[in-house]
C-alpha cells in the first residue's frame, strides 16, 4: 500500500486533533504513515519510532531520515510546509486545508496558492474552504472533521469518579479546547455574570491569551491528557463553543463539536456556518442570547435528542473521513 509522510506541524502527542485523528486511522487501512514532530518528544526514544501498526513517529530527527520504497504522499496542512515538496524528486501531494489563512492564522497565506495548486488532491475541512480551494483545484472534496465517537461516548453516562479539580456544587457548563483569541472572552465573562446558579469550566492549554476573565463562578483546568478528557466531560450539563464570529471561524470545523455530540450532552454554541448546519445544537445570535440558550439547555434535556445527538456523532466519525479519504486517494493516485 502507499506510504504517507506528514511534515512537521505540531507534535503527535500535543493538542490530538484533524492530522493525527485522520493519519492514525489512515494507518489502520494499510497505509504507511510517517508523521514528523515538530520538535524532539522525550516521552519516545530519538529516531524512527513506530507507535502502532504501520504508524511511525519521526523524532529529533531530519524528514531526510525516511526511505521510501515507492512514491510517497506529502500530506500537508500547513502551507508554509510547502518547500518540503523540493526534498522529494517524485511525489504525490495531498493538501489537507483545515484553517481559513486569515486573523490568527494569517501566516497561514504563506504557500497557501503554491500548495493548491501543487496537489493531486485538496481535502477541504468546511464550506468555505471547499469554495475557496475549488476555484483553483479541480481535484478539491469536502472532508469536514469527525467523532472520535468511540472514545467521547463514555461521557454520555458517568463511569468514573469525579476529577479532584472539578468544581462540584452547582450543575457544571463546560468547555474543552485551547484558550485562544479566537474566543469571545467578553461573551465568556457575560455568560458567567448572567448564569451565577452554574459553573462555568474550561479545560485545555492557554495558547495565546494574556488576560482571561476572573469571576467565582469561572474555574480554569488547564491542559489535561487527551486520554481523560471524557472524564470531565461526563460531568458537564451542557457545552459551549465560544467563539467569535470572524473570517477565520467562519471558516472552521470545530471538533469540539463532534466530540460533543459523541456525548450526547447539549451544545450552546456561537452562530457558525458549520453549527446551523447541526439539527439539534442551540446557535446564539449575541451573548444575551447565548446566555438565555444556557439556561434553555439545562432545562430541556431529553434522551431522545440525546441519541439524535449522538447518531449525528456515529454518523460523523473519524473512521468514515478516513473511509471517504482512501476511495478518493485510491481514485486519483494509487
Amino acid at each position: 500500500m502507499a506510504t504517507i509522510i506528514y511534515p512537521p506541524t505540531i507534535n503527535f502527542n500535543w493538542l490530538y486533533q484533524r492530522p493525527q485523528q485522520l493519519l492514525s486511522r489512515m494507518s489502520e487501512r494499510n497505509y504507511t504513515v510517517y508523521y514528523v514532530n515538530k520538535s524532539f518528544d522525550d516521552s519516545y526514544n530519538r529516531g524512527i519510532i513506530e507507535v502502532r501498526k504501520n504508524l511511525y513517529i519521526v523524532n529529533g530527527v531530519d524528514i531526510g531520515s525516511v526511505k521510501f520504497r515507492e512514491i510517497p504522499i506529502v500530506w500537508i496542512s500547513y502551507p508554509p510546509n510547502y518547500n518540503f515538496l523540493k526534498m522529494f524528486k517524485k511525489k504525490y501531494v495531498i493538501f489537507d486545508s483545515i484553517d481559513y489563512p486569515s486573523e490568527e492564522f494569517t501566516e497561514w497565506k504563506l504557500n497557501f496558492e503554491e500548495v493548491q495548486k501543487a496537489a493531486n488532491i485538496v481535502f477541504a475541512s468546511s464550506e468555505k474552504l471547499f469554495n475557496i480551494n475549488i476555484k483553483v483545484n479541480k481535484r478539491t472534496f469536502l472532508l469536514p472533521n469527525g467523532a472520535d465517537f468511540d472514545h467521547f461516548k463514555k461521557a454520555s453516562k458517568i463511569f468514573s469518579e469525579r476529577p479532584i479539580d472539578l468544581p462540584g456544587d452547582k450543575p457544571i457548563v463546560g468547555y474543552i479546547g485551547a484558550l485562544a483569541t479566537w474566543i469571545d472572552w467578553d461573551l465568556v465573562d457575560y455568560i458567567a455574570l448572567k448564569c451565577p446558579e452554574y459553573n462555568f469550566v474550561y479545560v485545555g492549554p492557554n495558547l495565546n491569551t494574556k488576560k482571561v476573565p476572573i469571576r467565582k463562578n469561572i474555574f480554569y483546568l488547564g491542559e489535561k491528557k487527551y486520554d481523560v478528557l471524557p472524564n470531565y466531560l461526563q460531568y458537564f450539563d451542557v457545552t459551549i463553543i465560544p467563539f467569535k464570529v470572524t473570517t477565520m471561524t467562519e471558516g472552521a470545523d470545530p471538533i469540539k463539536m463532534y466530540e460533543y455530540l459523541s456525548t450526547g450532552k447539549q451544545i450552546v454554541s456561537s452562530k457558525l456556518p458549520s453549527i446551523i448546519k447541526c439539527d439539534g445544537i442551540y446557535a446564539a445570535n449575541d451573548k444575551e442570547e447565548f446566555a438565555y440558550l444556557i439556561k434553555k439547555a439545562i432545562e430541556n434535556v431529553s434522551v431522545v435528542k440525546k441519541e439524535k445527538l449522538m447518531e449525528v456523532a456515529r454518523e460523523n466519525s473519524w473512521d468514515k473521513r478516513a473511509e471517504y479519504a482512501d476511495r478518493i486517494i485510491r481514485y486519483y493516485l494509487i
